[in-house]
């Protein structure tokens, strides 16, 4: 018995080309790897959770032979784009009459892009275009409409890159044609590139450097606050993107806008600022409470600009 292996992980990236690379589509979906042994499956996630029961109508990958492991993301498509929100509904379903019904009326799409072993012998060595040169090999005889293989292109990677966004996908993935498949390792040889999002906020206040000055000619970090769901919320704190000169000149406007108390709830301590100064904000991922994280100022905007 093969057993349950740890996905391959990416690091972040941005859009480049190289023929070194291939370049596919990144699926917004549900990562999971398979394996078929004997005449059973099983399926599971990048931190091992069984997904067996889950997606029932993936009985399909019986098709496979046996000792064959894949890797791949699991994807409800809505007008030829993969739709998150529609999955993660069928994902967290418990009840099995409801599973049933849900893999009849929105079944998923299982896209491919590794093998792993195959009838029992480990690909894990061999580099990824033979790696993928076997898959394509298992799926094209199969026409299975549930089992997808993501096709890629090499070398123009920022061509592909703006051209799935204009279609409404997540992003690129680019990887090294010739890397080895390294379970569990976050690898370079990997790289996940997507669009960073930015949001417009106000600036509510500073915190000063570590020696105090007074006259407010540097600061550590800005405090922001955004609107959200029709009300201002503190939403965290930048503290790079800021050039010498522009850090200068916001130092200067900040210190005219002093004010005693923060104009919405905030954790931390700060001189507070009127909100009067609104500046554009990008940022790697929002938490659970709204919180930005991997913040970067990118300059100030509209009339303050």
């Amino acid at each position: 018995m093969i057993p349950p292996l740890l996905s391959m992980l990416a690091t972040t990236a941005a859009p480049f080309d190289s023929f070194d690379y291939l370049f596919e589509v990144k699926w917004d979906g549900v990562r999971a790897l398979a394996a078929v042994e004997g005449k059973g499956w099983r399926l599971w996630g990048r931190r091992l959770a069984d997904y067996d029961h889950r997606y029932p109508e993936l009985d399909v990958l019986r098709r496979l032979p046996s000792g064959t492991v894949v890797d791949g993301e699991l994807v409800v498509f809505h007008q030829g784009r993969a739709d998150l929100p529609a999955l993660l509904k069928r994902h967290h379903l418990l009840a099995a009459e409801r599973i049933r019904q849900a893999s009849r009326l929105q079944p998923v799409c299982y896209m491919l892009f590794d093998i792993l072993y195959h009838q029992g012998r480990s690909l894990l060595e061999e580099p990824l275009y033979r790696r993928r040169g076997v898959l394509v090999d298992l799926l094209n005889p199969l026409e299975e409409p549930r089992l997808c293989f993501s096709e890629g292109v090499a070398g123009l990677g920022q061509d592909l890159f703006e051209g799935v966004l204009a279609q409404g996908h997540e992003g690129v993935m680019a990887k090294h044609q010739a890397s080895r498949y390294r379970p569990g390792q976050r690898s370079p040889a990997w790289r996940k590139i997507k669009p960073k999002p930015w949001l417009p906020c106000v600036i509510i206040g500073y915190t000063p450097t570590s020696h105090g000055n007074a006259a407010l000619h540097d600061f550590r970090s800005l405090l922001l606050a955004a609107v959200d769901q029709g009300r201002l919320r503190y939403v965290g704190q930048v503290r790079s993107g800021f050039s010498v000169l522009a850090k200068a000149d916001l130092a200067q406007r900040l210190a005219r806008l002093r004010r005693s108390r923060p104009v919405v709830a905030c954790p931390r301590q700060a001189q507070w600022v009127e909100p009067e100064l609104y500046c554009r904000v990008q940022f790697q991922q929002r938490t659970a409470q709204g919180r930005l994280r991997g913040t970067c100022f990118r300059g100030l905007f509209g009339a303050d600009a």
